[in-house]
């Protein structure tokens, strides 16, 4: 006679065949694209509703329980060494492991709907459509320069106080105007639609400042999440790349450009500035890159000549009146220096009116440190062409379609 199976391994074997489907449905990108499109928003949107509201992010204080069980599971490991005699104990332990062993296997299928899926579909979930992805310098040039009239035009509209600060719009105002933005653009994107909760301060932003993290989502509680230590210029920005996460573009180049373009297509001058500043700044690696390019090449075609050693000050003073001559890019002016440096000194406030005990604990930076650098190394493998600095080039396809 066969022994009927417990319904908790039914119930785990369930869980896990499920996630394996769901990893195979992940290669099929039409699937991936079709279900962030049409069930994802249930799921989003019903859920942030919940926990929206509640004023501490939940995700986080989940993560710090979770930590704490696996932590508790390692010392009830050892004890049970010295009380594995006791059935009691041995009773509590293996209730206690197969408690965890649930959560784990729970956590990895509420990951697959929440995040894997949606990260599986194409960029932008425009499907497998064959775009241009070579430009010429000149191309690249009046994207470039777009960036940099976006940022002085915007900054003409700010006001600055007589004693040179400036009134930035609070936590509140500022949500309303992103969230007006995220929903102008959504007649192209239309997972932009639907509810938009607040952005919470991570109680761990200590941490996630050495770590050079400006925020993130929680799959399982649908929450964005920011580093308090942003100051206001970079936090709007930040906070709309985080809603695009929330709203199933979990890709950075497609979070950067859609946060980019809904904020630039809004009508307040300060969301305009972050968006144009982050935009600039993305592109503005691959401009030094290409006019390099450009450069180099002139000097092997034989068309310009520098008559100085190569390496010595000379040279590059040369070079660099070469890169002038090329470059007729408009520079970011004094004005927006100053609203953005008046953002900053926020922010440097923000970081000074809180203790930050790891400054006592070199040992715990270094770690984090190191924990931090091992991170993005990975989180670059995964992304690879489309990792943060890829937004240069969704930049480039939007405005070639635009001008088609």
């Amino acid at each position: 006679m066969m022994r009927k199976i417990p319904v908790y391994w039914k119930t785990l074997l369930a869980l896990i065949l499920f996630t394996g489907l769901m990893v195979l449905a992940g290669f099929i990108t039409p699937f991936c694209d079709w279900y962030t499109n049409a069930l994802y928003p249930y799921l989003c949107d019903g859920i942030s509703h919940i926990t929206g509201p509640v004023p501490f992010a939940v995700g986080e204080i989940m993560m710090y329980l979770g930590a704490a069980s696996l932590v508790f599971g390692v010392i009830f490991l050892i004890l049970l060494i010295f009380k594995r005699k006791k059935a009691g104990y041995r009773k509590f332990c293996a209730g206690y492991f197969k408690t965890l062993l649930m959560v784990l296997v729970c956590i990895v299928f509420i990951y697959m709907p929440a995040w894997y899926i949606p990260f599986c579909g194409t960029v932008l979930g425009e499907g497998n459509e064959k775009t241009k992805t070579s430009y010429s310098f000149e191309e690249l040039k009046a994207v470039t320069r777009y960036a940099v009239e976006g940022i002085n035009s915007a900054a003409e509209r700010i006001v600055i106080n007589p004693d040179g600060t400036v009134d930035f719009p609070d936590k509140n105002e500022a949500r309303a105007l992103i969230t007006e933005a995220m929903h102008g653009i959504s007649d192209r994107y239309p997972r932009l639609t639907g509810y938009y909760p607040p952005v919470k301060a991570a109680l761990c932003s200590d941490i996630l400042e050495r770590m050079s993290i400006g925020g993130y989502n929680y799959p399982f509680t649908m929450e964005p999440t920011e580093n308090k230590y942003n100051g206001p210029m970079c936090s709007y920005c930040l906070e709309a790349h985080e809603y695009c996460h929330h709203k199933g573009y979990e890709k950075e180049n497609e979070a950067n450009f859609l946060s980019e373009l809904a904020l630039t297509e809004s009508n307040d001058p300060f969301l305009r500035l972050s968006a144009f500043w982050d935009m600039y700044w993305w592109l503005l690696d691959d401009y030094n890159s290409e006019a390099s390019d450009v450069i180099n090449d002139m000097i092997a075609r034989g068309e310009i000549a520098i008559p100085y050693e190569y390496g010595t000050k000379e040279y590059w003073h040369a070079y660099t009146q070469i890169y002038d001559q090329i470059n007729d890019i408009p520079n970011i002016s004094e004005r927006a220096d100053m609203i953005y440096n008046e953002s900053i000194v926020i922010r440097t406030e923000i970081y000074e009116a809180d203790s930050h005990p790891i400054d006592e604990m070199p040992k715990v930076e270094t770690v984090i440190e190191e924990v931090s650098d091992t991170g993005w190394e990975v989180q670059g493998d995964i992304l690879k062409e489309n990792s943060y600095d890829g937004v240069t080039l969704l930049w480039l396809q939007y405005f070639d379609q635009m001008n088609k």
